[in-house]
């Protein structure tokens, strides 16, 4: 039975053998008659039709701002909104991802339209109590001299209006004094209008050097000459900073302290980049600062600074406070609770926030192209509205993406591309199941 068996075998092959000499023998008797006639209609390949779309889309080169991704150019320039040059960049394979109805409904695949909506400019975020920065007052000497006593001893002391913050010595404060009680003797001996101009001159003197007006008249009655001069405050506030030490000497370059008056205090608000552009002043704002009684207060956006902070890339924004809260009543540094506020944003693309998948340099979607494919999709985010995200580049009205589910087939759809050679799915190109 063995033998039958392999007889049998052997009679196969020969039988195939013989198929296959024949199909040869056809082939050559037909291009014998052919000649040299050639023909294109050679059957390609799945892998030989890849390579081929590989080749063109190396010839569809297009050029993409580094920063602004979807300013896309056929050739080579300047992005239009940040001036940076266009870098050239190919056109990437779209990687579908295959999945049956039942499938879907297994993994809880839930996808929503794109539509055009209104969006209103809203942002909650954090304001942190600052110090007003108009009601600083820094505090010079106006002559080198010793400071012979300092009655402020600490940062966050408080002073009121003439309290006394130092006195000094200084030998320059000392001769002009005398220059004055020396001109005071000389002009009995002058006519009128020339001894008005000379104590006018060795007054303003003494007022440039840091006398005050109490401080003059007092020289001039008692003739006596301040050797350890008193300096007061000129107005109520809080020691913000103290540079200097009893007994130290000082130059007119050396600021002394600074005193910050506390009627009123500022909101400083740092705002994402993205929302910077809708941001104007006077637009309302409301505050919630339970240690001040404040909740939901209403109040506006007082001042934008004019640049953004230069590593969080954040926009700073002043917000008022009502007059009643000054900086006695809550402490420099609390947070408040800040909801700012701007118009509407019309006729804008929008998907759900929980649409996005975001890798930190770029976002994309899930796209559903039909019943059972899905395919990634990269896009450009703009502003960002509660749940609602409004899409500037790579959507269009009426596509379909996924809102549940979509982390796993953009897991699958990046280990296909992993597998056709890294390449990185992108909104156009050739099509690889």
């Amino acid at each position: 039975m063995f033998l039958s068996r392999w007889m049998v075998s052997l009679l196969a092959l020969l039988l195939a053998f013989n198929v296959v000499a024949q199909s040869a023998h056809a082939q050559d008797h037909d291009h014998s008659q052919h000649g040299s006639e050639t023909t294109d209609m050679t059957e390609k390949t799945p892998a030989e039709e890849q390579l081929m779309g590989e080749e063109n889309a190396d010839e569809q080169v297009q050029y993409v701002c580094p920063m602004h991704s979807h300013i896309v150019r056929d050739e080579p320039g300047t992005c239009p909104i940040c001036g940076m040059d266009l870098e050239p960049q190919k056109p990437t394979i779209e990687i579908h991802v295959e999945i049956s109805g039942q499938m879907q409904q297994n993994l809880g695949i839930t996808t929503t339209t794109v539509a055009r909506t209104t969006l209103w400019r809203y942002l909650p975020t954090l304001a942190t109590v600052q110090w007003n920065d108009d009601a600083r007052w820094h505090i010079h000497t106006r002559a080198a001299g010793w400071l012979e006593q300092l009655f402020v001893r600490s940062e966050g002391q408080r002073v009121a209006k003439g309290d006394p913050l130092y006195s000094i010595y200084s030998k320059e404060l000392v001769v002009a004094q005398q220059d004055f009680l020396q001109a005071l003797d000389a002009a009995s001996s002058l006519s009128a209008q020339q001894a008005k101009r000379l104590l006018r001159d060795g007054r303003l003197r003494l007022e440039l050097l840091g006398f005050t007006a109490e401080q003059i008249a007092q020289l001039e009655q008692s003739q006596e000459i301040f050797y350890r001069l008193p300096v007061h405050a000129k107005q109520s506030g809080i020691v913000t900073a103290l540079n200097v030490a009893e007994g130290m000497y000082v130059e007119p370059g050396v600021e002394l302290l600074t005193i910050t008056g506390d009627e009123s205090a500022w909101l400083i608000a740092d705002v994402p980049e993205r929302y910077s552009d809708w941001l104007r002043p006077q637009a309302p704002a409301d505050v919630t600062l339970p240690q001040a009684g404040l909740n939901a207060y209403e109040t506006e956006i007082d001042y934008i600074y004019p640049e953004l902070d230069a590593q969080a890339k954040t926009q700073r924004v002043r917000i008022k406070l009502p007059q009643r809260v000054n900086a006695t009543e809550i402490q420099v540094g609390m947070q408040a609770r800040v909801e700012l506020y701007g118009g509407p944003k019309r006729d804008v693309l929008a998907v759900p926030v929980s649409s996005l998948i975001l890798t930190g340099s770029t976002n994309r979607v899930v796209v559903q192209t039909a019943d059972n494919t899905f395919e990634q999709r990269d896009v450009h985010v703009g502003l960002i509205v509660g749940d609602e995200a409004e899409i500037m580049h790579g959507l269009q009205e009426g596509e379909r993406v996924v809102t549940s589910g979509q982390f796993l087939l953009d897991s699958e759809a990046s280990l296909k591309a992993s597998r056709l050679g890294g390449q990185q799915p992108a909104s156009g190109g050739a099509h690889a199941h």
